[in-house]
This record gives structure tokens, C-alpha cells and sequence, in this order.
């Protein structure tokens, strides 16, 4: 059956999506350690969180054109940026088809008021430190918040594949028994037990369903829905979503052999 292909597929997506999870996870974590060490210059900087007036491109086209050099003040931001640049930002763009400006990658991660006051070398202050370890930290969350769905998801995915197995292994070994060759209790009982299995299918389909209408709460509040995840994990998958294509294909193959079944028994009566 080459619905039951896809479904195996899916834990191969898993484990790929688990591992960038991990890297990227332990990225922000070795990015937190290089802020820590980080030392802060004087507040007398200036820099608070507030809204920036323009895109992070825009502020950074005008900081390149304004400022040529870093100044001594502005050293440690540097280090900030690069250590970002080098740490997390591969991880950030590596699903991304083409390259985007780091001031765009830092605005995503870190806040866009964060971004351009790392690009603007105004210094490293405190409050700047403070506010690029608390972002750090939402990160990190995030990462955990991703793990335990997608251990959830391995969840669901290896429980269908067992169901779906138990009910392929049953269909192959009554294959290549002639049904001409049963006598109507022993049809009666195939025509039970496929209607058993249908029923499974078709509450693992309604569950699944029912899944993908939750929030993952993957991105803040209000989160995103679980079919948005689903979609992106399963992304380099042969269907879109494995799960339901195979339970809904052996559903289907099972509803074929009843009928069959069925016309047999009709026969005996």
C-alpha cells in the first residue's frame, strides 16, 4: 500500500524537523553565553526600547552611509552582531531560498529595535544588554514550546503507524485465501472485523481532523494552527499530509474488500 510509504515518510520529516529544532535551540543558547560576556559600556548612551521610525534596511542603509567605521563606543555591539551573525543567523535563514540582510534576520529574532541599535553602534549599554538577553530568552521558549509539539506529533504519527500496521499485516495474511473457500461464518467474521477496522481509521481521520483546528501557540499568543505546523514539517513529503493519506487509503481499500465480502455472503444466503 503506498499510502503506508507517506506515513513512514513522515517520521523521516520528524526527525529532520526535531534535529534543526535542537541546533537551533542550542545556537540561542550558545548566543546567550557569548551576550553574557559581553561587558556593558556607560548608560550614557542613551539607548531605551522605543518604536523605530523606519524598516531596519532603511536604518541601516542610512547608519552604513553615516557611519563608515565603528567608533570605540560602538565596539561591543559589533562583537553582539557578529556573534548573532556567526551563532544564530544560519539557523535563522537556512529554510529561506534566498539571503536577506542581517539587520532584517536580527529584526525578526531580536526585535527591530534591537536590530538597528546593534547596527547603529550607539553601545552597549545595560538596558541594550538586558533587552537582547530577554529576547534570547523568548526565543528559547519558543524552542522548548516546538519540541514538546513535535514529540507530541512523533506521538500521534508512531500510534497510527501501529494501528495501520496491525491492520495491513491482517490483510496481507487473508490475501491469498480464496474466499470461495469460507463458509458464510467465517465470511461473517471478515465482514466484522474489516467494519472494526474502519471504524478505527475513521475516528484516527476525525482526531486528526480535530488536531489541526488546535493552536500551537508557537509564536506568541494566539498562536498558529497545528495544521500551519503540520504543513511545514511535512513540506518535503509526497502529500501534504501523510497521516490522513494513508489512514484514508486503507479506509478505502478495507471499504473494497467488505464489498467484496459482502457479495459473498449475499451468495450463502
Amino acid at each position: 500500500m503506498t499510502g503506508s510509504t507517506a506515513v513512514h515518510r513522515a517520521l523521516e520529516c520528524l526527525d529532520e524537523e526535531q534535529e534543526a529544532v535542537a541546533e537551533r535551540g542550542a545556537a540561542f543558547e550558545t548566543f546567550a553565553r557569548r551576550v553574557r560576556d559581553i561587558p556593558t559600556e556607560s548608560p550614557s548612551a542613551g539607548w531605551t526600547r522605543q518604536a523605530t521610525a523606519a524598516t531596519p534596511t532603511a536604518m541601516a542603509t542610512a547608519i552604513q552611509s553615516q557611519q563608515p567605521a565603528p567608533s570605540a563606543r560602538g565596539t561591543r555591539c559589533v562583537t553582539a552582531r557578529e556573534a548573532f551573525a556567526e551563532i544564530v543567523r544560519p539557523h535563522s535563514i537556512a529554510d529561506r531560498e534566498a539571503d536577506e540582510p542581517l539587520i532584517e534576520t536580527m529584526a525578526a529574532e531580536l526585535s527591530e529595535d534591537i536590530a538597528v541599535a546593534l547596527a547603529s553602534e550607539t553601545g552597549w549599554t545595560p538596558v541594550l544588554k538586558a533587552a537582547v538577553c530577554e529576547e534570547i530568552e523568548t526565543r528559547q521558549r519558543e524552542v522548548e514550546m516546538v519540541q514538546e509539539i513535535l514529540r507530541n506529533e512523533r506521538e500521534a504519527v508512531e500510534d497510527a503507524i501501529e494501528e495501520i500496521g496491525k491492520i495491513l499485516a491482517w490483510l496481507q495474511t487473508t490475501a491469498d485465501e480464496s474466499l470461495l473457500q469460507c463458509n458464510f461464518e467465517t465470511l461473517r467474521g471478515k465482514h466484522e472485523r474489516l467494519a472494526i477496522y474502519r471504524d478505527r481509521l475513521e475516528t484516527l481521520t476525525t482526531d486528526r481532523q480535530a488536531q489541526f483546528t488546535h493552536s500551537t501557540n508557537r509564536y506568541g499568543p494566539g498562536g498558529t494552527r497545528y495544521r500551519t505546523l503540520v504543513e511545514s514539517v511535512y513540506s518535503d513529503c509526497s502529500v501534504r499530509y501523510p497521516l490522513l493519506s494513508s489512514a484514508t487509503r486503507l479506509y478505502g481499500i478495507c471499504g473494497d474488500c467488505q464489498r467484496t465480502v459482502r457479495t459473498h455472503l449475499s451468495r450463502r444466503v
